[in-house]
């Protein structure tokens, strides 16, 4: 009898664990766990009406400038009214002479330095009016010097010429180019040539 009851209560045991696990594990189931994710929005900085930067976004002749200045993070440079600059603004159709790819390869973020670098080269401190830019050099904020060349109205920078100048800025003033001038230091990068 006691090795019937034995028999008996290992066949109960061995039907009632599968079960008692079961149930356990349709508990554990059950159990939800919540989690809360805080999702914080970075609203980009807000350029001052009358900042060169504003200027520029403003204008549908400068998307691309617009676009690589936020890129390089210099949007918020020339946003600043502290900064007074002169900058020989590129125009989207000076950007799309660039060889092709060569864009897009600068807006990587692996490149934002040679993207600021080549941007930089554009932009002179202090606040230069067409009737102040004389023949000579001059070095720009990325440390390399540039070429000016004044003939009566007629103002080369580098190898291009500035046709629309003097747009004033409350940081500065602007003038127009016709070609991305290109710095020695990014001489052969993404088929860049000076």
């Amino acid at each position: 009898m006691k090795l019937k009851n034995s028999k008996l209560a290992l066949l109960i045991s061995l039907i009632a664990a599968p079960i008692a696990f079961a149930a356990e594990v349709a508990v554990e189931k059950t159990k939800v766990e919540t989690k809360t994710t805080t999702t914080e929005t970075i609203t980009p900085p807000v350029a001052e009406p009358g900042t060169l930067t504003a200027t520029i976004s403003d204008s549908v002749t400068f998307t691309t400038l617009k676009k690589a200045l936020a890129a390089s993070g210099l949007d918020v440079v020339l946003a600043d009214k502290k900064g007074v600059y002169t900058i020989f603004a590129p125009t989207d159709e000076a950007f799309d002479k660039l060889p092709a790819g060569t864009l897009g390869k600068l807006m990587l973020p692996q490149n934002k330095e040679k993207l600021r670098s080549l941007l930089l080269y554009h932009v002179i401190a202090g606040k230069m009016t067409a009737a102040e830019l004389k023949d000579g050099q001059v070095t720009t904020m990325n440390g390399e010097k540039v070429k000016i060349e004044v003939d009566g109205e007629k103002i080369n920078i580098g190898d291009t010429k500035v046709f629309s100048a003097d747009v004033m800025a409350t940081n500065g003033v602007m003038h127009s180019v016709g070609d991305v001038m290109v710095p020695k230091s990014l001489d052969g990068f993404a088929k860049l040539e000076d």
